[in-house]
């Protein structure tokens, strides 16, 4: 890509270590202690199954991803390598949708369920003065540069991955085998669906494709820290399905709001419950807001320096070389949401959404990049032949197709849906007005698309 290092000047500051931290923090949202809930009421005593099965499609879809970044490391990229290779509309549009979606959407989600869980340690929290406190701490942490964002996320994941190993220990050293019995009693078409459920809950680690142009020798490490964060988020997410299942008989676990703290309770001591919940569900919420300020604003700059958006969003910090514009940007549209009043479930809609939604133009561009690049594919230190590339990205297509349209039926008002849509159709009004000035300028936004030579 030979423009890939254009754009504002960002330090490549971070090591494997750091985005590796950053990628298991993403993953590791509330969805372990969401969805564990969920899919236990569906299949039952083969829930550990099922995350072990639920990690493989999503580990065959990100392989095309890490291909990108080994391949051609860059700032933003799930917005530079689909508006290369495959079209910058399409790019813009999906990009567009997925930072409504998380700003208004993901941020405020997490932000508002981190406060409910704190408010079963300090009762009488206010919830939404909470989650403004919340969501402002993380932007003055990125305020302040990348380095010391990566430095918080670390803590913030050796200490969740501390707790849930911890939960999964101790559940496993208390757990009774006959609850295991009649393992695959809800039959194999229940354990399929909630396979297919929980392989949201792996999704996150894409967002690392985004730091490109600050990563240290981007070639190796990002392959490495997909290679590192999916197999280590499977085996924390299994050990705590087994213990999950193990400790307490099924009946209770299903009759539970949250199986996870049921269970806690059962093992820990009160304050060890209790430390659990700030240490493990708080955390798990907290990391992912953190991971989301690290690269929420980098395709967002990027489009800037195409001319896609206003320059004034694209001014970096002179000293901390940070985006403070943007991040106030979105400080502010994840404020809005918090006093949206819309409910959880309907945040949680929107913003799986549009983080499925981005997938599909990257996998587009996966399938491109031998023949619009194949000098940097043959220079690669990771890249797939033959039939490989098509199985990896028709997986992750195929997978991503399922849950978009099962999240927008699960809407079911056609208002929400109206306005997850309304969400894109802004985006393509955008992008054509905007489109219009720049061709009006002598400024084809289209210029930078590569076209294979037949």
């Amino acid at each position: 890509m030979g423009d890939h290092r254009s754009g504002p000047a960002l330090k490549p500051v971070l090591g494997l270590g750091a985005v590796t931290f950053i990628a298991v923090g993403m993953t590791i949202g509330g969805g372990v202690f969401i969805f564990t809930g969920i899919t236990l009421k569906i299949t039952g005593k083969a829930l550990p199954l099922a995350y072990m099965l639920a990690v493989v499609p999503v580990f065959v879809a990100m392989m095309p991803l890490a291909m990108l970044g080994a391949t051609i490391p860059t700032t933003g990229g799930n917005y530079r390598y689909p508006s290369r290779m495959v079209s910058p509309g399409l790019a813009f549009v999906g990009i567009w949708t997925y930072a409504l979606a998380s700003f208004f959407g993901q941020i405020p989600l997490y932000a508002l369920g981190c406060a409910r869980y704190v408010q079963a340690v300090v009762p009488g929290v206010h919830e939404n003065l909470f989650a403004v406190g919340l969501v402002t701490f993380f932007l003055v942490v990125n305020y302040f540069g990348v380095q010391l964002a990566a430095r918080v996320q670390g803590v913030l994941v050796v200490i969740l991955c501390s707790a849930l190993l911890c939960y999964a220990a101790t559940g496993t050293a208390n757990f009774h085998p006959e609850h295991f019995n009649g393992f695959f009693e809800r039959g194999e078409g229940n354990l399929l669906l909630a396979t297919a459920l929980l392989t949201f809950t792996y999704l996150g680690a894409n967002g690392v494709i985004e730091l490109g142009g600050e990563i240290r020798n981007p070639e190796k490490t990002i392959p490495r820290a997909f290679f590192i964060s999916i197999p280590l988020v499977a085996v924390i997410y299994a050990g705590v399905a087994v213990a999950t299942v193990g400790v307490l008989p099924l009946d209770r676990l299903t009759a539970a709001d949250e199986p996870l703290l049921l269970v806690s309770q059962a093992i820990f001591s009160r304050t060890g419950a209790l430390l659990f919940i700030l240490c493990g569900a708080v955390l798990a919420l907290t990391s992912t807001l953190n991971a989301l300020f690290i690269f929420g604003t980098k395709s967002l700059l990027m489009m800037v320096a195409d001319g896609l958006l206003p320059g004034v969003f694209g001014r970096i910090h002179p000293r901390y070389k940070t985006p403070h514009i943007l991040l106030a940007v979105l400080w502010g549209l994840s404020v809005l949401g918090i006093f949206s009043g819309f409910s959880l479930e309907t945040l949680a809609s929107y913003a799986a959404l549009g983080g499925l939604m981005v997938f599909l133009p990257t996998l587009l561009a996966a399938l491109r990049l031998k023949a619009c690049y194949p000098e940097a594919y043959e220079r690669s230190t990771f890249r797939f032949r033959g039939a490989g590339l098509w199985i990896c990205c028709l997986t992750g297509m195929g997978l991503i197709t399922f849950f978009m349209v099962v999240l927008v039926v699960d809407l079911k008002s056609v208002w929400r849906i109206g306005c997850f849509f309304l969400f894109v159709a802004s985006g393509i009004v955008f992008y054509r007005l905007r489109k219009k000035t720049l061709i009006a300028r002598g400024e084809d936004p289209e210029r930078y698309i590569k076209h294979p030579r037949p």
